[in-house]
């Protein structure tokens, strides 16, 4: 017990972080919070997905409400992706400019672990500027308890310039719908303050929620710096529990993990006119073209189990 207890601990310390890291006195984890949690509670949020980020910002409401499941990752697919961003129009950047260009790949893991943090991904030329940025994205399917969970999570490698209403979403099958009052997001920045030299977690759950028969989506703000901070790190997560739509038999489940990033200024009115159909995010018919060709576009990062019997 006691090795696993260190193991657990050592993993938890790992968060690039400098002072933001779980406490351990008297068989007790602490986090930043406050809140202290028994190693079993600690094992049965990790095995409902959390990440050590997401277990370290954790406020009581969600850690009450997930303490005691004991919950099996099911399936889980990661997937990275490289943004570029061509702008065009004026001498300096600004996010209004014109896009000229923009394309999504998938990357490797490698890729992903080895492009340059430091180096600044905003690049003039003689006909604007390239923004060059790096995510990625892990769509899980969980079981809690009689019903099963889906969750979406998104990681910033380089910290995205422009910062505006982005949108995260999860897809599913007909088979099923979203168990009520069980959606959940959460937005975490790291800013480092360059009057102290120290990192501090600054979360958000705000955001606008739209549930459709196909999944659901929410739409939330991107912090922005300060004089006195910078956003060093950034990620977000959402969950919601499923269950059968009708008395039938299932034998697979899907989840679509999607995310859009606005790479342009955009009014929070978007988050009332985006939705999930047929796999992927729809826009609104009132949306203009100019707002919709403002997001980028990946590929959805799906999550599949099959051979169950529901």
């Amino acid at each position: 017990m006691k090795i696993k207890k260190i193991i657990i601990f050592a993993i938890l310390l790992l968060i690039p972080t400098t002072k933001n890291a779980l406490s351990i006195k008297e068989d007790l984890y602490t986090n930043n919070n406050g809140i202290q949690m028994t190693e079993k509670e600690l094992i049965n949020l990790k095995n409902l997905g959390f990440t050590n980020e997401e277990i370290i910002v954790m406020t009581e409401d969600i850690f009450e409400k997930n303490k005691n499941i004991e919950g099996e990752i099911l399936s889980q697919t990661t997937k990275y992706y490289k943004t570029v961003t061509s702008y065009g129009g004026a001498s300096t950047y600004s996010i209004n400019q014109d896009i000229i260009l923009t394309y999504s790949e998938e990357i490797t893991e490698d890729e992903y672990n080895n492009a340059d943090k430091d180096n600044n991904q905003i690049k003039g030329n003689t006909n604007g500027y390239t923004e060059t940025n790096y995510k990625k994205m892990t769509t899980s399917i969980i079981k809690n308890g009689n019903y099963y969970r889906y969750k979406n999570d998104l990681v910033w490698k380089k910290m995205p310039a422009t910062r505006s209403y982005d949108i995260q979403g999860i897809g599913f099958d007909t088979t099923v719908s979203t168990v009520p009052n069980s959606k959940y997001f959460n937005r975490i920045a790291h800013m480092e303050n360059s009057l102290s030299l120290q990192c501090d977690y600054l979360t958000s759950s705000s955001g606008t929620w739209q549930t459709s028969q196909s999944g659901n989506v929410v739409t939330f703000l991107l912090p922005s710096d300060t004089s006195t901070k910078e956003l060093v790190g950034l990620s977000s997560h959402m969950y919601f529990d499923v269950q059968k739509l009708m008395d039938i038999t299932i034998i697979t489940l899907n989840a679509y993990g999607d995310y859009k990033h606005a790479q342009k200024q955009v009014s929070a009115s978007v988050g009332l006119n985006v939705g999930y159909e047929d796999g992927s995010f729809q826009f609104g018919a009132s949306l203009s073209l100019t707002i919709v060709e403002s997001y980028d576009s990946i590929n959805i990062a799906q999550a599949t189990w099959s051979g169950i019997s529901w």
